[in-house]
């Protein structure tokens, strides 16, 4: 081989072990919502799904340390890489179905936007430059490859839960059943907001107080959408407060707007209801009696539909 083709295919492994690295990279700000997406989009529950997330990721991280430095290439990066991109490319195929084709696939973050359809196309791409670095590469040998290459990968599946630990790795405090009074005949008696169209005074309801403009309140309403799409039967309402030019921002980035909710302002009666907390809360409702509080980490469907089930639960 010429030098001249050894090189291009050495600076070919090197581009894709670098989209690697930088995907990888890019997901991390935004790991809890990549995690959220592949519970929407597959069978897999909360808590298999943050753990799967931060597992492709350091696949990622670890496929292109491979390739940048060509270790493995042949026995591990490529077969491996050609089983992630069709993994992502099903995925995103599964995202188009739900979604369509506009919005970002989160494939690279926020960092740089794309389409399922462009993400569809870049894997292509990728495969394709794949295919001719197996081909056409050589691989750096030295004694020590098998440990180091089992060094860096357990270093680059270590790097996202370092990052950003799951959730379900910590454990919260059962929520301790309450008997508390919630004046909710404020939502219905206020001379500034119109009240809500179903009736939150009888039978048992989960009622989030959320503000538009709170950035944990979006991601509440992102995860009770979730829950709400796949189960329909859920009685979520959410009680929003502030300026209703607000209120499409917040649908658009949320894609909440199905679920049950009213806006309402008013910050002396809103705090009654809320119980002068932080936000968001999210309140389980027997008529008019809080009977538990949850926040929208451990909130679980399955828990809810329980609830709804069990008639001796007053």
């Amino acid at each position: 081989m010429s030098r001249f083709k050894k090189t291009l295919f050495i600076c070919i492994s090197i581009l894709v072990g670098s989209v690697f690295v930088i995907s990888a990279i890019s997901k991390l700000p935004s790991l809890e919502q990549f995690g959220w997406t592949i519970v929407e989009t597959s069978f897999l529950n909360w808590t298999a799904a943050e753990w799967i997330a931060r597992i492709l990721i350091g696949l990622e991280f670890f496929l292109g340390i491979l390739f940048i430095t060509h270790i493995r290439i042949k026995k591990i990066a490529v077969p491996l890489s050609l089983f992630l991109l069709t993994v992502f490319s099903i995925y995103l195929y599964l995202v188009i179905r739900m979604y369509g084709l506009h919005g970002n696939c989160g494939c690279f973050g926020e960092w740089i936007p794309m389409t399922p359809v462009q993400s569809i196309v870049k894997n292509m791409l990728l495969i394709l430059l794949i295919l001719i670095v197996s081909y056409n590469s050589s691989e750096f040998q030295f004694k020590l490859v098998k440990p180091v290459t089992i060094i860096i990968c357990l270093l680059s599946l270590l790097v996202p839960f370092l990052w950003l630990p799951p959730e379900s790795i910590y454990i919260y405090e059962k929520e301790k059943p309450i008997h508390q009074p919630i004046p909710l005949s404020l939502l219905y008696h206020s001379s500034i907001n119109k009240a809500p169209d179903i009736e939150l005074r009888k039978g048992k309801h989960i009622i989030s107080f959320m503000s538009l403009t709170c950035h944990f309140c979006r991601k509440a309403a992102k995860r009770l959408r979730i829950m709400k799409e796949k189960h329909p039967e859920l009685p979520f309402y959410m009680v929003l407060n502030g300026d209703s030019t607000s209120l499409k921002e917040f649908f658009d980035d949320t894609r909440s707007s199905f679920i049950d909710h009213s806006v309402f302002n008013g910050a002396e009666q809103f705090s009654q209801m809320n119980g002068g907390y932080g936000l968001p809360t999210i309140k389980w409702v027997m008529d008019t009696t809080v009977v538990k509080e949850s926040n929208y980490i451990n909130l679980d469907e399955k828990d809810i539909l329980y609830w709804m089930k069990d008639d001796k639960q007053k």
